[in-house]
């Protein structure tokens, strides 16, 4: 049975505080709730999204210095090149907060800034692809512009058989999946978390025999239909 796209949950890259707050209190409430999740949703609003090693992508439009890629430090600070001063700390901030907490630090040293930060996720790229590997990609990027991120798919890819990996088990395939690839749902918007895999499966050895058992089931149809037409 197709898999429907997950509603906003816990682990959502692009969660708002106040949509954690409202799911932090229904699950209080709850003396049936998974103490697990609450305790997630409360480690998220108190310590926010950012850890080392994690990418933002800035832009600043009067200041192409401050325009670049730039990886969160071992001390969860970004580090803007000159003429920013000092670091920013990232300890508390949800991805859905980083464009307005970048803007007032950036704002400190240009005057009314235009700046666009996005957060990164690193989303492994598997199967049948022409480079697999790990890739950051925003959170706004449409699943189908994940997978081309990775080169595209490969000759062999069963793109009707897409699925996200979490933690070994499949959260998303199927029917929903095609739909939301389709209609360009971004990654964000189909619930793809920070450290999920897309896996693009690749046609098998099954898959080939059938194929040859197909074509040789045709050749034989068409010799058959030859030799009659000989015989009359």
């Amino acid at each position: 049975m197709a898999q429907a796209v997950p509603e906003p949950a816990p682990g959502r890259p692009m969660a708002t505080r106040a949509e954690l707050q409202q799911l932090a209190a229904g699950l209080q409430v709850n003396a049936h709730s998974d103490a697990a999740l609450l305790a997630r949703v409360r480690t998220r609003l108190a310590l926010g999204d950012f850890r080392p090693g994690d990418r933002v992508r800035v832009s600043v439009q009067q200041d192409s210095t401050l325009t670049d890629t730039f990886v969160v430090t071992s001390d969860t600070m970004l580090r803007l090149r000159s003429p920013a001063v000092g670091a920013m700390a990232l300890r508390g901030v949800l991805r859905s907060e980083l464009d307005d907490s970048v803007r007032h630090f950036v704002a400190r040293f240009v005057v009314n800034p235009v700046v666009h930060a996005e957060p990164l996720l690193g989303i492994a790229i598997e199967g049948g692809v022409l480079r697999a590997g790990f890739y950051h990609v925003a959170a706004d990027a449409r699943l189908g512009d994940a997978v081309m991120a990775a080169g595209g798919a490969t000759a062999d890819a069963r793109m009707d058989k897409l699925r996200v990996v979490r933690d070994g088990k499949t959260v998303l395939q199927g029917h929903a999946l095609d739909v939301a690839i389709a209609n360009g749902m971004t990654v964000d918007g189909a619930g793809v978390e920070d450290g999920d895999r897309i896996v693009v499966p690749q046609r098998g050895a099954g898959d080939l025999l059938s194929g040859i058992n197909l074509l040789w089931a045709l050749v034989s149809i068409a010799g058959g239909i030859y030799a009659l037409s000989r015989a009359f």
